[in-house]
């Protein structure tokens, strides 16, 4: 694994360079570098966000929020690669192989190394919505080369295939609060 492509890489998906993702679609030896660039980018965030919890919060929550945030950031990339991937293919007219999704999708997710400024008081929500915007952009880019859609079908892969990996999301988040309150109330936290 060379760092110095991931990097370049990185860059590259960042400036939303259509070429990139193309080249990375065809070229398995970029399946590796995509994760790597998933889990270096879940990381920074995650630190970013043991830096604000350490600041303003609790050290538990803090290394908690860490664990947890670097965790859902990986598996929240592979549930979003197979879900676009179903979705693409089979109502969009999208062609293409789960690899090609992943490894254009890892890429995509190079906007989100911005989230180790979200430690900054006040500017770091600002920070969070930019990343969040330029890496749906990129994951368009990305769904559009790997499946290799107009940008009608495109655009129509990455939002319902972002509703149904928020859905379950949200369904998976809402029974383990609920499975955490329920235990803290047996504990007897709330006496």
């Amino acid at each position: 694994m060379d760092f110095n492509r991931i990097i370049n890489g990185m860059i590259r998906a960042a400036r939303l360079d259509k070429t990139f993702y193309e080249e990375v679609r065809h070229d398995t030896s970029y399946t590796q570098d995509a994760l790597a660039v998933v889990v270096l980018v879940s990381f920074i965030g995650a630190l970013g966000g043991l830096i604000s919890g350490l600041i303003f919060g609790s050290v538990g929550g803090a290394i908690l929020g860490f664990i947890v945030q670097l965790i859902m950031g990986v598996v929240g990339y592979y549930l979003w690669v197979y879900i676009a991937h179903f979705v693409g293919t089979r109502f969009f007219k999208g062609a293409g192989e789960v690899g090609e999704v992943q490894r254009a999708f890892g890429f995509a997710y190079a906007p989100q190394a911005l989230n180790i400024l979200s430690a900054i008081p006040c500017a770091g929500v600002l920070v969070g919505i930019v990343a969040w915007i330029w890496s749906i952009a990129a994951g368009f880019i990305a769904i559009r080369q790997s499946l290799g859609q107009d940008d009608t079908n495109a655009a129509l892969t990455v939002v319902v295939s972002a509703i149904v990996v928020f859905v379950i999301v949200a369904v998976v988040t809402g029974i383990f609060a609920a499975v955490g309150i329920g235990a803290a109330a047996i504990g007897g936290a709330f006496k």
